[in-house]
This record gives structure tokens, sequence and C-alpha cells, in this order.
């Protein structure tokens, strides 16, 4: 497998970035909505920090889609950034970050026009185009790469918790005349937040969601000759997660996922507590890489045809939940 392209990390930092500005523009267009102003931010301050921030947004905007389509791995091209669902490669979250996209950029537009359309017009377009800020999250929960790192689950997690806290804020200061709206947005809220963590569950954190989603099929296979034997990469650096479970024996199994690369998967077993070896099977998207007997050490080492293999770092977390790192080189 070639190693990623410059685009490839570029669209990625971009798309993390742009949730995180797409955030605070949502943030601060809740609470302008209120003339929120203090004595050391007056409201004509916040309203012009509102605007920056959101043609700021815009940039990061354009380099994400530039890069995506100049990155040759899932072959995207100006169509597929315009036009909802039509890229092959997982259409219906490509398809909503796209929607995502037009939403926001209508937003925009919208608002450096105010003077020149109706109010009730304005304050119609402005508010369905908010619903930018879910499609973006569920686009890069759906399509990112990185979706199952601490890191990006501790990002996305922030901007939930910053949206509900804006939105929980200008709930509760409402009029007592607008109290049912205000208890039936905040009931709505509160479904949405729990949908969205039923998905994760069960879509883009469970193993094998890159198969789900629509990842076309030599994507999820391809590899460059001379650079894997049988699916499996040379020069990975990835992080394992999986479970451990044991049987009364002392046998023990570990099912460990790639989380980059969620059709990898490893398994180690253990016949009982007393044996001296452990059998590492290698798996791609069920099917088996390569079968190996190791020894037991603190770092298991295995070889796959021409790679070789180590699981180190092997911790842990807590109940039978475990973590590591799969580092390949050519044996």
């Amino acid at each position: 497998m070639s190693a990623p392209s410059p685009f490839w990390y570029a669209t990625r930092g971009a798309g993390m970035v742009l949730l995180i500005l797409l955030t605070v523009v949502v943030v601060l267009g809740i609470l302008t909505s209120n003339r929120w102003g203090t004595a050391r931010i007056p409201r004509f301050v916040s309203g012009a920090l509102h605007r920056n921030i959101s043609l700021l947004t815009i940039v990061f905007l354009v380099l994400h889609i530039l890069t995506a389509i100049f990155d040759s791995f899932a072959h995207l091209g100006i169509k597929d950034a315009l036009i909802p669902f039509a890229s092959a490669y997982r259409p219906i979250w490509m398809g909503v970050g796209v929607i995502g996209a037009e939403l926001f950029i209508a937003l925009v537009i919208t608002s450096l026009l105010r003077g020149r359309l109706g109010y009730r017009t304005w304050r119609l377009t402005h508010w369905l185009a908010y619903a930018s800020w879910p499609l973006a999250l569920v686009h890069g929960l759906g399509t990112g790469s990185d979706t199952k790192m601490a890191w990006a689950l501790l990002l996305n997690a922030a901007c939930v918790a910053a949206v509900l806290l804006a939105l929980g804020w200008r709930l509760a200061i409402g009029t007592p005349q607008s109290e049912p709206v205000r208890l039936v947005s905040l009931a709505t809220t509160s479904l949405a937040a729990l949908a969205l963590l039923i998905w994760m569950i069960n879509g883009p954190l469970k193993p094998g969601w890159a198969q789900a989603a629509g990842t076309p099929a030599d994507l999820l296979v391809r590899a460059t000759s001379g650079s894997t034997v049988a699916g499996l990469p040379v020069g990975l650096h990835d992080q394992l997660q999986g479970s451990l479970t044991q049987d009364s024996g002392g046998g023990l199994r570990l099912d460990l996922q790639d989380v980059p690369d969620s059709s990898l998967r490893v398994l180690v077993s253990v016949a009982d507590s007393q044996a001296s070896t452990a059998t590492v099977q290698v798996m791609r998207n069920g099917q088996t890489i390569c079968n190996s007997s190791v020894p037991i050490t603190q770092q298991l080492a295995a070889t796959c045809g021409t790679t070789h293999l180590i699981l180190e770092s092997l911790q842990q977390q807590g109940g039978s939940q475990v973590q590591g790192l799969l580092v390949t080189s050519r044996s």
C-alpha cells in the first residue's frame, strides 16, 4: 500500500479545523440571535467576529474540498463535490457533507446580502442554513479515517457539547409565552443527541464500518505491488482497539481492530495459562492473510510472508477493553 499523499493529510486536517470553526460560527450565531453582549464584548464586536469567522470557515471549506479532489485515494471529482450522493465513495456520508457545505455557503451569502433581502426571507434562510453544522458533524464521523481515535472523539464531543450548551442557554432565557415552543425544542434537541450517540455506537465505532459505509471494494484491498504480502502493508504504525476474552481453562483471545483501517483485524489466541506460544492471525475483510505461532513476550512479533509485524504496547484499559500498536516492516 503506497503512503498517503500530502493532500490526504491536508484534507483530514482542514476537515477537523472546519468543524471547529463551524461550531464557533453556530455558537456565536445562537448567542447573537438574542442580542448577546457584555461590557467587555459589545454586541457589535460579537457580530463582527461571527461574520469574520464565517468567512474564514469558507476558506477552510474550499481547502477541504480541493485537497479531497486532488488526493487520488477516493477518486473524487468536481461532480462529487457539487452534487449530493453522486460519489461512489461512501455516497450517503459524502452527500450529507455536500448538502451541509452548500447550506453553509447559503448562510454566508444571505448574511452578506442581508440589507437587500426582506427580514423574513433572511431569517428563514439563515436558520435553515444552520442545519449545515449537524450535517458536517455526521459527514466527518461517517467518512473520517480518524473517527475512532481518542483525540477525534474528544474533539467531536467538545463541539457537540458547545452547541448543546449554547442551545440550552438560548432556550432557558425565553419569555413565558414561548415556553411550550422552548420545551418542544429542548426535547427535540435531546432526542437528536441521543440518536447521534446510538448511531455512533452502531455505525462508525463498530468494526466493519468502512465497508458498511460504502467504501468501494477495490479501495478496501488496494495495495501497491511489492509493498504488501497477501494484503498486509509495510510501514504501518497503527493504533489497535479491541477486546479480551478468557475461558475457564486459562486460555485467552484478543480480537483487535486496526483503527485507521477498519478492514484489518489481528486475532491473538493463547491455549492456556501454561502456554509459551501464542497464535497470531491477521485478517482483512474477514479473510485470513496469515497465521503463525510466536513466542509469548512483551512484544509479540510474527512474520507474514515477507512482512514483519510487531504487536506492542498492549494494555488492558479496564474490563475487557484492550488497545495497542501494530507496527509492520519488511522482514
